[in-house]
Parts: C-alpha cells; sequence; structure tokens
C-alpha cells in the first residue's frame, strides 16, 4: 500500500509540472506616438473623439506563450481612461461621457487574449469592457517592426453590444448612429 501512495505521489507531482503554465514575462510600454481615436456618424456629420495617450499607463507586465503562429496572452490589458478622450468641443465631449457612463465605469479597457500572425499582419482577439458590459471581437491588425513594434487597425463595432443608448440632440433632431469604428495606431515600446 505504501508504494502504491508513492507512485500515486510521483504521478501527481509530475502532472502538476506538466500543468505549469509556460508563459514568459514581459514587460510592455505603449509609446505616447501611438494613436487612438472613436469615429462615428449623426444623422447630419461625422464626428471623432482623440485619445489623449498622456492617459495611458507607463508600464505593463504580460504575459504570453506562442505555439506556431498563435500567440496567447494574460495581463495584456489596455485601460483607457475615459476623461482621455477628447471630441474637439465641450458639448460634444458631455454627451461622449454621458453615453460612456463616465462618472459610473471611469474606465475602458481593451484586453488582448490572441493573436494569430500571418507574415505581418494577424488577427487578434480582443476583450473590450464599457461601461461595465464586456464583449469580444476579432480585429484585423497590420504590425510593423521599425525599431518599435507598431500594430495598426480599425474595428466596427455598434454601441448596443454595450446596452449604451445614443444621445438625441435638439428634440431628436440629430441623432447619433449606433455603428461606431475604433481606430488604432500603437506603439509598443518592448
Amino acid at each position: 500500500m505504501k508504494q502504491f501512495t508513492i507512485c500515486c505521489l510521483v504521478f501527481l507531482y509530475s502532472l502538476k509540472g506538466l500543468a505549469q503554465d509556460d508563459f514568459i514575462d514581459k514587460s510592455v510600454e505603449i509609446l505616447q506616438s501611438s494613436g487612438l481615436s472613436i469615429t462615428g456618424d449623426t444623422n447630419i456629420s461625422k464626428f471623432g473623439c482623440e485619445f489623449n495617450t498622456f492617459y495611458l499607463e507607463q508600464r505593463n507586465e504580460i504575459k504570453y506563450n506562442q505555439h506556431g503562429n498563435q500567440i496567447t496572452f494574460k495581463d495584456a490589458i489596455l485601460t483607457l481612461k475615459n476623461e482621455g478622450f477628447d471630441c474637439g468641443n465641450k458639448g460634444i465631449n458631455k454627451d461622449f461621457h454621458a453615453l460612456l457612463k463616465t462618472k459610473e465605469y471611469p474606465k475602458i479597457t481593451l484586453e488582448l487574449t490572441e493573436i494569430i500572425l500571418d507574415n505581418d499582419s494577424g488577427i487578434a482577439s480582443v476583450k473590450i469592457k464599457i461601461a461595465g458590459k464586456e464583449n469580444t471581437y476579432q480585429v484585423p491588425v497590420a504590425i510593423f517592426n521599425t525599431g518599435a513594434s507598431r500594430f495598426v487597425g480599425k474595428l466596427k463595432l455598434n454601441i448596443s453590444d454595450f446596452n449604451l443608448e445614443p444621445p438625441k440632440k435638439f428634440l431628436g433632431l440629430i441623432v447619433i448612429k449606433e455603428d461606431i469604428e475604433i481606430n488604432f495606431n500603437l506603439v509598443a515600446g518592448l
């Protein structure tokens, strides 16, 4: 019986070693030369809100694991403080923050969970959390490696995916459309 117990313990210990993740830790900084914007339409005109990269966290510790052309990530989270968005004028900024429920949810998070690489591009799986609601999107990304790594792409989404209702202005004469586009040009120092 004692030998059986010892064999079981050795077997379980070896399984524990196999179950350990083989993720690599990496410190990543999104540089202030990066750009991120949100664009949309109303029934009258287009609008755009630029994110001031001054509001980005200086350095993030992430974990990744690569198998062939697939990279899996842990803790690869980009936090955007809502106050960092500027839509061009005070009234539009106020409406934008009301839409995002900034008082209750002051941040938007983008979490990269996986990317499938194909030469100088890839398809990234990104969890986006806005106003307390999270959805996952597949985002085409162009990748440039010129000293620093640069990731460029755009994601079209519908704000109703996050249970957000677009504001109406002037007794409903101006209506913001639900489809918006997130454009990013992120420069990462690795």
